[in-house]
């Protein structure tokens, strides 16, 4: 359904992506893995069509995408790590912001919006004005608006670095049934448990392109390391550096 193919993107002249190659399909909870500067954040803002690439193409269910490309943009939603919200809307008229965004129908959506303030536990807020919302709520808010959607595709940007325990497994729980339905997954984190427990497959990134791929007992058993921390240690130590 994804397939990206030899992107590449500078800032000024430091490369972030050189060649960046992977393919995704339908239902694929794909963990981006990387130290800090490795290009996991371009990537996800290329792919939420927020900027341009400098080369190489993307390809959703066969079409050419990139960052003006109006009705596939539509597919995605977008969870970033540092997301901007309207402190003088309230979360309810945010969630209806956002739904008239994709043009989600008037009829019906009272329900939906319902539905993530009561599971993501924070409906006593949904009349509050987002300038008084804590960390852990303004997340739950970016995260519900971005799942309310049914996005065919979900870009998750650190997701989980301010939410509860208890908050983040019923978020797990939710991004599984929703794979279910074929939604593609992309997210970039730094809590290797995360990635081991959620992700279909990991894909390791490091100077702007993926240098190893695949399931979690694929990855270790390149390797005689014991867990994905070790084999990703390992890793990352042999790309930066290689002699």
């Amino acid at each position: 359904m994804i397939e990206l193919c030899d992107i590449k993107k500078k800032y000024r002249q430091r490369p972030a992506l050189q060649g960046l190659r992977f393919k995704l399909n339908p239902g694929e909870i794909y963990g981006l893995l990387g130290p800090n500067g490795a290009g996991k954040t371009t990537t996800l803002k290329i792919l939420a069509g927020l900027i341009s690439t400098d080369g190489g193409d993307i390809i959703i269910d066969g079409q050419s995408y990139n960052w003006e490309s109006t009705r596939l943009k539509r597919m995605i939603s977008y969870v970033p790590d540092e997301a901007f919200l309207y402190d003088k809307l309230t979360g309810e008229e945010h969630m209806h912001f956002f739904a008239d965004l994709y043009s989600i129908p008037a009829r019906g959506r009272n329900k939906i919006i319902d539905y993530y303030f009561k599971y993501f536990e924070f409906e006593s807020y949904r009349k509050e004005l987002v300038e008084s919302y804590s960390a852990g709520t303004r997340q739950k808010l970016i995260i519900s608006q971005a799942l309310m959607v049914e996005p065919r595709i979900l870009l998750l940007d650190e997701p989980l670095v301010s939410i509860d325990p208890l908050v983040g497994r019923k978020f797990k729980v939710l991004l599984r049934e929703m794979a279910k339905t074929g939604m593609i997954t992309v997210f970039a984190t730094h809590i290797l448990s995360l990635a081991q427990e959620i992700s279909s497959r990991i894909g390791i990134i490091i100077n702007g392109k993926i240098v190893v791929e695949g399931s979690i007992k694929e990855l270790i058993n390149l390797s005689n390391q014991e867990s994905l921390e070790d084999f990703y240690f390992e890793t990352v130590m042999k790309h930066d550096n290689p002699g």
